[in-house]
């Protein structure tokens, strides 16, 4: 059973299921939303904006001046994705993501607007999976950020690197204080407006899920994955430090005490982890 949220319709077309925002409906389905390989290529020069596991593409909006959506395929990574890289048992995958994605943004957590998900039919019980979002102009993923705010003045660095970790703890916080569980919690899912940089917005609710109230130790795991990420990317050269991984856990915490003991918590699995990330470093190379 497919939810769909207030403001939203479910439709079928051919072996496509569409969960579409009504305000669009008739503009996006006519455009060819529920065909997204479809509307992929037909228009090869746009930009692809990110490229974690696959390229998520930026397409514009007919009917609507100068706004842009972008659509993520649902792939897969670790050993699996060298067996099967996007096909699903089920086709829930993307309307949970909608689902939970529109409830963070009602409940006040700054996220896009998602203008639909498509469900496709492989075969039998099989299927793939599409997620279209607007696009947030002006804006870039935090590491992009950082490493934008880094071609300014060295001086001015800490300045601007500390108040987006500190605007970044408060969000974090407010969407575990709301009872919102990240799936992926890195910082590439923390996207910064250049242009007003007090708007961070939270992107890609795959896997992530609601309870009335978040346990401490769902809090510490979450928050911990944000800091291994951190701590994974200044290996690539991003510029950050251990003081900075203490500086998110002590205003996220908002209590010395208990950042420094996850800040130790982060070092013993970073311990591990960084073994392992020098292998697969090494084998890239």
């Amino acid at each position: 059973m497919v939810k769909v949220p207030w403001g939203y319709n479910l439709s079928k077309h051919g072996s496509s299921t569409v969960v579409i925002m009504k305000s669009c409906e008739e503009r996006l389905l006519r455009q060819g939303i529920s065909n997204p390989e479809g509307l992929i290529n037909s228009f090869p020069d746009e930009e692809n904006l990110h490229s974690g596991r696959g390229a998520v593409q930026s397409i514009p909006i007919e009917g609507s001046q100068g706004e842009r959506m972008v659509i993520r395929k649902y792939l897969r990574g670790g050993l699996l994705r060298f067996f099967n890289r996007d096909v699903y048992l089920g086709q829930h995958r993307p309307f949970r993501e909608l689902s939970i994605a529109v409830d963070a943004a009602e409940n006040g957590i700054p996220t896009p607007d998602i203008l639909a998900a498509v469900s496709i039919k492989a075969s039998g019980p099989f299927y793939c999976g599409y997620l279209i979002s607007k696009e947030l102009p002006s804006c870039c993923d935090l590491p992009s950020f950082i490493t934008r705010i880094a071609r300014d003045k060295k001086e001015t660095l800490l300045e601007k690197k500390r108040d987006v970790i500190r605007r970044t703890a408060g969000l974090i916080r407010s969407m575990h204080d709301k009872g919102f569980y990240h799936g992926d919690l890195n910082l590439k899912n923390i996207i910064v407006d250049t242009v007003n940089p007090q708007n961070i917005y939270i992107i890609d609710w795959d896997k992530s899920r609601y309870k009335e109230r978040l346990r401490q130790s769902e809090r510490g795991a979450n928050v911990l994955r944000f800091c291994r990420s951190m701590a994974k990317l200044s290996r690539s050269g991003l510029p950050l430090t251990d003081n900075d991984q203490l500086f998110f856990l002590e205003l996220y915490w908002d209590d010395k005490s208990k950042a420094r003991k996850n800040f130790l918590r982060l070092r013993m699995s970073l311990s591990v982890r960084s073994i392992i990330w020098g292998i697969s470093e090494n084998r890239q190379h």
